[in-house]
């Protein structure tokens, strides 16, 4: 027998490098990750990492690692790194996260999870690695490492590699048995190992000094690696000396390691401490040529090329310890190093890194170049990233980038700071004047006066100041001059939850000056921004006249509306558009239009430059699904009972509305008033309170507080009656239509009611929208089985005939041996059931269903 097989070790090569096979550790690692979540923790040099590297690389297993540095606690840099590991996986699953934004939302990790569903093959096991996984704290980063490891997925295990227990909450696995754990006492070498180690350098201890290695070393990985180059370098016939490992251990790397390697490779490794990623190419760039690539793999285990990253990986024991050497680089080749890093970072996706080093050197050109390729809002965490940047940055980045203003703005305004973005660009308005005429000048100024406009747009229902109009027609002007065409995305806007920004204490006068201000200032944008906001102004009107019902003229505004923003690619403004359209051919149960309106909000989901598409399309989709009575279709982060949306507040209330619909459809009502109750502590919008508020009046008459009921239906006409709103009431059907009847015939409430006369019409428009919205609950079910559940029982088919005769309550209740009320009570299931308005309706409706005769039909 060969004697590397003379322990039973066998040793594999990876490039020039030879790794040590550990059968022990590899069955270990194949049984645990049969489980979803793999735990390993040892501290510093324990081989965890190569252990993990060594068996997926003999493992046939399509495999993603992630290395993990304190750079990754910024979550837009984690996701960069994140979606380069994937690009090992499957370059085009790649393509499609880098159209997402971080997933720092149930919403934004659900669109995550359909692309992590949908391109995995069933066929086929997926490792995800987390490498030094300890080193992530941003609770941002932790609360989606959670969610990605706690997939469940018989397809994907995930490996955690960490000097200690990682901050990440794994109580279910764990306590069901998901989660395996390999600990340093499972990684500590054997004796026999660390023999099979040393042979594979052409060591051959003494027996005797075999064991004093190991028990000076307790089978620490990097403590015998660094025996054995001592052993390796001392003359034949030496005795071992345990003290050697005692001492420092960056004197042991100097002697045992640096002093092997040739001066020119010891400025190369000293130079790659001073970057994270160290790719192939850029090592050629940074050290002139790839001459020293194989001398450098020849140190071992302290420096690996990682074919799953495409990248070499420095041991962070040797890391520490190049940093400590960088005093030895001038200024001049450390300035060097940080050009070349950001360049390639800037060329392949990884931005936080590229102005990071972009930073260091004080390229403020090139920081300036990386901003305006970023998107027009950016995710908070970037944007804090940024904001502090700049305010690092000396002031004459101003002056020699006018253009950095505009980046300034939007980063306050992607942070909420609008008041103080405001100020700012007020401040600076009167420098950029005198300015040198040149382009840049004219562009700054452009996007300075849009900004001031955009955010006298945002404040006015609560400054009631709508003198922002100039600002556009100033910013359409240097458009002119400055000869610069923006383009989709960065010529989208953020859509509130309404068109129509009106505050709920609001006179009905505001809402129109509000939709005039949108027609005066539209023209400049679209000229400014390349078609930003084109089609706004006709869906504010046309969201004013669904609201009002005038439903046949707003199908044609928002016609209208939907053709304008689909010719300038506004997508937010094409989504709200097909969104009011969808509610009128619901509420007409125009099922041939509704049909086609849900197939062009799938459509939008192909549009990559629409980039919250995901979110607002579950929105949409959502309410749809809710009020035709198929739950099982919403997005699962809508149902999630967790609020974590982190979309500028005034795009929230759609959102909570909805979810608080989805509370009340699953009898959650408790849960519904409560999501209603979280609105933020700004005034709410007229539309939403009242939708709000109709909804909550229902929820405390389901829940028998006919009190609260009718003082929530109170608050909610007191509002939309001088505006003439009632659609709102009327979308809640049946439910609305009880309450309203509750209403009329209740004399004993001490709360205030609505006027009979608005109660009589608003019962009778919500009658008539839950009968046609139950022809198109019936359409749209699957099959018999969904008819099954709305089918009639025995009891409520005995009284329907009953009705269907002719017959009084009574003379019901004596044929069937029951009291009157329940024969109401059977009659208002009947009615619900059925989505009748009274007896004669549900004779039709049971009659159309072949649950009567035409003959019963006719005796009724």
């Amino acid at each position: 027998m060969p004697e590397q097989f003379f322990w039973g070790y066998t040793p594999f090569t990876a490039g020039n490098q030879i790794y040590l096979e550990r059968p022990t550790i590899d069955q270990l690692l194949e049984k645990a990750v049969q489980n979803p979540v793999v735990s390993v923790v040892a501290g510093a040099g324990y081989g965890k990492t190569n252990a993990v590297y060594s068996f997926v690389r003999k493992y046939n297993v399509r495999t993603a690692w992630i290395q993990c540095s304190e750079w990754d606690n910024v979550p837009v840099r984690f996701w960069e790194n994140f979606i380069s590991a994937v690009t090992i996986i499957s370059r085009e699953t790649a393509e499609k996260l880098r159209q997402l934004e971080f997933p720092s939302t149930e919403q934004k990790f659900e669109s995550y999870s359909k692309i992590h569903r949908n391109d995995i093959f069933p066929t086929e096991k997926y490792f995800f690695v987390y490498d030094d996984i300890h080193l992530i704290t941003n609770k941002t980063v932790l609360r989606f490492l959670e969610h990605s490891i706690t997939i469940s997925s018989p397809y994907v295990t995930s490996i955690l590699i960490s000097r200690f227990e990682p901050t990440l909450n794994l109580a279910k696995q764990e306590a069901k048995n998901l989660l395996a754990r390999i600990t340093e006492n499972e990684l500590r070498f054997s004796q026999n190992e660390m023999i099979a180690y040393l042979k594979l350098q052409n060591i051959n201890p003494a027996p005797h000094t075999a064991s004093a290695i190991y028990h000076d070393t307790e089978g620490w990985a990097f403590a015998i690696s660094l025996a054995g180059l001592s052993l390796r370098n001392v003359p034949a016939g030496s005795a071992y000396v345990p003290q050697a490992l005692r001492s420092n251990m960056f004197k042991l790397i100097e002697s045992e390691i640096m002093a092997g390697l040739s001066p020119r490779l010891q400025r190369l490794l000293i130079k790659l401490s001073l970057i994270e990623n160290i790719n192939p190419d850029l090592l050629g760039e940074i050290g002139g040529d790839t001459s020293m690539i194989s001398e450098m793999e020849g140190i071992g285990s302290f420096i690996r090329f990682d074919s799953l990253l495409n990248s070499y990986r420095i041991h962070h024991l040797f890391m520490d310890y190049l940093r400590g050497r960088q005093g030895e680089l001038s200024e001049e080749e450390k300035k060097d190093v940080w050009t070349k890093a950001a360049i390639w970072c800037a060329a392949n996706n990884h931005m936080m890194d590229a102005l990071v080093n972009c930073e260091k050197t004080g390229d403020y050109d090139g920081i300036v170049k990386i901003l305006n390729a970023l998107p027009l809002l950016l995710p908070t965490q970037m944007a804090r990233f940024i904001f502090d940047l700049l305010n690092r940055a000396p002031k004459s980045i101003y002056r020699d980038h006018p253009e950095t203003i505009e980046l300034r703005t939007r980063v306050l305004n992607s942070l909420g700071l609008l008041e103080q973005s405001q100020r700012e660009t007020l401040e600076m308005l009167p420098g950029l004047r005198e300015l040198p005429e040149n382009s840049l000048k004219h562009r700054a100024l452009m996007s300075s006066y849009l900004n001031l406009g955009f955010i006298g747009l945002i404040l006015a229902p609560y400054t009631k100041q709508f003198d922002f109009t100039g600002d556009f027609r100033e910013a359409a002007a240097e458009s002119r001059l400055a000869n610069h065409a923006i383009t989709p995305p960065s010529n989208g806007i953020t859509m509130s939850s309404y068109a129509c920004r009106v505050l709920a204490s609001a006179p009905k006068e505001d809402i129109e000056n509000y939709i005039a201000v949108i027609g005066e200032i539209v023209p400049y944008s679209v000229e400014a921004m390349g078609g930003c906001q084109y089609g706004m102004y006709e869906l504010a009107r046309g969201e004013y006249a669904f609201f009002r019902g005038q439903v046949q003229e707003a199908e044609k505004i928002l016609l209208a509306s939907l053709a304008m923003a689909r010719e300038k690619q506004q997508y937010e403004i094409e989504n709200r558009s097909l969104f009011y359209l969808l509610r009128i051919y619901l509420s007409r149960g125009n099922s041939t239009e509704l049909e086609k309106v849900l197939v062009k909000l799938k459509e939008q989901l192909e549009e990559p430059l629409y980039k919250n598409r995901y979110f607002y399309n579950d929105i949409v989709a959502g309410w749809y699904y809710i009020q035709t009575g198929q739950r099982d279709k919403l997005s699962p982060w809508l149902k999630s009972d967790y609020e974590e949306s982190d979309l500028n507040s005034i795009a929230q209330g759609l959102e909570k509305l909805v979810k608080a619909k989805y509370y009340f459809s699953e009898k959650r009502y408790p849960a519904a008033l409560a999501a209603m109750e979280n609105r933020g502590g700004a005034e709410p919008l007229l539309f939403g309170e009242i939708e709000m508020k109709a909804l909550e009046a229902v929820c405390h008459y389901r829940l028998q507080n006919r009190d609260a009921a009718f003082a929530a239906l109170n608050d909610a006409y007191t509002l939309a009656a001088p505006a003439g709103l009632f659609m709102p009431f009327t979308e809640l059907g049946k439910d609305m239509r009880s309450l309203t009847d509750a209403a009329i015939k209740d004399e004993t409430t001490e709360t205030g009611r609505p006027p009979e006369e608005w109660l009589l019409e608003i019962r009778r428009s919500a009658s008539i929208y839950a009968k046609k919205l139950y022809r198109r609950i019936e359409e749209a079910a699957p099959g018999p089985a969904h008819k099954e559940g709305r089918r009639l029982s025995h009891r409520e088919m005995e009284v329907l005939l009953g009705l269907s005769r002719g017959l009084t309550r009574e003379e019901i209740a004596d044929a069937g041996s029951i009291s009157p009320n329940t024969v109401k009570s059977v009659t208002r299931s009947i009615y619900n059931k059925l989505g009748a308005l009274n007896q004669a309706d549900a004779v039709r409706i049971a009659t159309e269903q072949g649950l009567l005769s035409r003959e019963e039909e006719h005796n009724a």
